[in-house]
């Protein structure tokens, strides 16, 4: 083991996230032990190589992944428990808790919040690499930098990419690229309701992107919005005036054609792949038999005309046995890969 490595991280909380850096850092070679509340769920997570049972000895580092809620009270608990140890926690707000770790010990408190996660939750749906390329924010506050440079390393080790900045402008960020997201998507896919099936059927993939973390379990949702309400209030008062600046405007063209400039542009500030700067990616669209292997065989017939696939999307027909799958290439590298696909058979539906 690394001299650099905390010599025993313990995991509270055994769910998707803890039980995925349990994994992780299992795998990398660390000496992890996980528990949670329910006994059942630490059970499954150690068995599934999560991590072992902890028994008396005092962890380096106790990194906290219990529901919102009760992170506070954990994260007071553990500094009390283990008075040597670093003590971290991964919820999505972090305001409230560093005011909690203030009360107690602040020099062994390092709020962290790595920023993945998957539409469904509990330790079997746990992956070591959930973290790879993704942001880690780490928000220091009042701690030690021999606790900061901790808890960077196990983000460092699950290959994330680590971001420190402080509580309160986390929490404030966090409201405007992931909380409000989630609301705004639910409420998209609620407004279906009314719809019969055969109405919903006529989804395109607009909708089946914007409303993709729809199906989020609801779960801790409600613990996240009391713990941020202030900056979740202050993001969803700026959409719903822009909301109602289309609904009231006397050319409502005029004004959705604004508002849709406006997100355009803003929509590239988004990272793209790798991290880097948005891409102007060429979109071919192929029409592909919804049979096993076709989809290997297209792929591998992009790759005999060596383009690399920047991104792909699949949109299945509802009443036809054919997929649209789209390829999405260089611009400099799409004419040649549209030839090539149509050499082999390939229907291109659009480009």
């Amino acid at each position: 083991m690394s001299e650099t490595r905390p010599a025993h991280v313990h995991i509270l909380g055994a769910g998707l996230i803890g039980a995925s850096i349990g994994l992780g850092l299992s795998a990398d070679g660390w000496y992890c032990t996980i528990d949670d509340r329910d006994p059942d769920i630490a059970r499954l997570a150690q068995a599934l190589g999560a991590g072992g049972q902890l028994d008396q000895e005092e962890p380096t580092i106790v990194v906290v992944a219990a529901p919102p809620a009760v992170t506070p009270q954990v994260v007071q608990e553990s500094l009390t428990r283990w008075p040597s140890a670093v003590v971290t926690d991964v919820a999505s707000v972090k305001v409230p808790i560093a005011e909690a770790a203030r009360l107690v010990d602040p020099a062994r408190y390092v709020g962290s919040h790595p920023m993945a996660g998957r539409e469904i939750s509990g330790a079997t749906a746990a992956q070591g690499d959930l973290f790879k390329a993704r942001p880690w924010v780490v928000c220091a506050e009042g701690a030690t930098m021999s606790a900061v440079a901790e808890v960077r390393r196990i983000a460092e080790a699950l290959q994330a990419d680590v971001v420190e900045m402080a509580a309160g402008a986390h929490d404030v960020a966090v409201a405007r690229v992931s909380h409000v997201p989630q609301v705004a998507a639910s409420a998209v896919a609620a407004a279906l309701g009314p719809l019969h099936a055969d109405d919903v059927a006529l989804a395109g993939q607009g909708l089946r992107d914007v409303t993709r973390i729809a199906a989020s379990a609801p779960g801790m949702w409600a613990d996240i919005a009391r713990m941020n309400r202030a900056s979740i209030h202050t993001t969803l008062d700026h959409i719903i005036g822009d909301l109602e600046d289309v609904r009231e405007a006397d050319d409502i063209g005029e004004a959705l054609t604004d508002l849709i400039e406006r997100g355009r542009l803003e929509v590239e500030r988004i990272p793209g792949k790798h991290g880097g700067p948005t891409r102007d990616w060429v979109p071919i669209t192929v029409i592909v038999p919804d049979e096993p292997g076709q989809l290997l065989r297209l792929l591998s017939d992009a790759e005999s005309a060596r383009v690399n696939v920047e991104d792909i999307t699949i949109e299945h027909s509802p009443r036809q046995p054919v997929g649209l799958t789209t390829l999405h290439v260089l611009p400099e590298r799409a004419n040649e890969l549209r030839l090539t696909l149509e050499a082999n058979g390939w229907e291109i539906a659009s480009s």
